[in-house]
């Protein structure tokens, strides 16, 4: 799948007209028409989520690590037009409305608010290295105004000060560490950065409420665009 999203991101270049030189002669998937996007969700809240989204099929996103990201998916003529989800987490509901720019990656978070749930689109920097890994950094705690990102038990910071729903990314070399994410004195249970392979693209997420927090790792994934 990891390949997937590298021929996405390729193809999504192409059609912007920035094709890496060394894309040439690859075989890819069928190319998104120009104007498409590419868009995923992510649930961040506490519960089992049902998304009615207006540009693809209903989704259903649990609360185990793989259950809670689905695949960036193809969005077409994203210029023209706003983008509407509505969702339910238990007897919660929520809806947004967001842009997407043609040619871009996109997360929309699903997460709590001061009075309910509710969503934020964040633009996803989908840039690679093929001698390195991608690594992006999600905080998705609504009153974490800085969320830190280390090697554990004692090595330095990956990344530190990422406000409440935002993301950093940074290329790593493909290694095996165990990392911890904290929003100050709330620390999550370290982790293994394991099957971190070059040219490979992860995302790291810490969620959570009040004094209980989490982090876990995924694999960024594309779906097979089907024209």
């Amino acid at each position: 799948m990891m390949r997937v999203l590298i021929r996405t991101v390729i193809a999504l270049a192409a059609i912007c007209g920035s094709a890496p030189a060394w894309a040439q002669g690859q075989v890819y998937d069928p190319v998104p028409p120009r104007g498409s996007a590419y868009v995923r969700l992510v649930n961040a809240l506490e519960g089992e989520v049902t998304a009615r989204p207006d540009f693809l099929p209903q989704q259903r996103l649990g609360t185990a690590p793989a259950q809670r990201a689905m695949a960036y998916t193809v969005v077409e003529n994203v210029a023209t037009r706003q983008l509407h989800v509505e969702f339910q987490e238990g007897q919660r509901r929520g809806q947004a409305t967001f842009r997407a720019e043609a040619g871009s990656f996109v997360t929309l978070l699903l997460h709590r608010t001061a009075d309910g749930i509710g969503a934020t689109a964040i633009t996803d920097t989908a840039d690679f290295n093929r001698a390195r890994a991608r690594l992006a950094f999600y905080n998705a705690i609504p009153d974490c105004p800085a969320a830190t990102l280390g090697l554990q038990p004692s090595g330095p910071v990956i990344f530190e000060g990422v406000a409440a729903f935002a993301t950093r990314t940074r290329s790593v070399n493909p290694v095996v560490a165990q990392v911890g994410a904290s929003c100050g004195s709330r620390v999550a249970a370290p982790f293994s950065l394991e099957g971190i392979e070059a040219g490979g693209m992860y995302s790291i997420w810490l969620i959570g409420g009040g004094t209980s927090v989490t982090a876990f790792l995924t694999r960024d994934t594309t779906a097979r665009y089907r024209p």
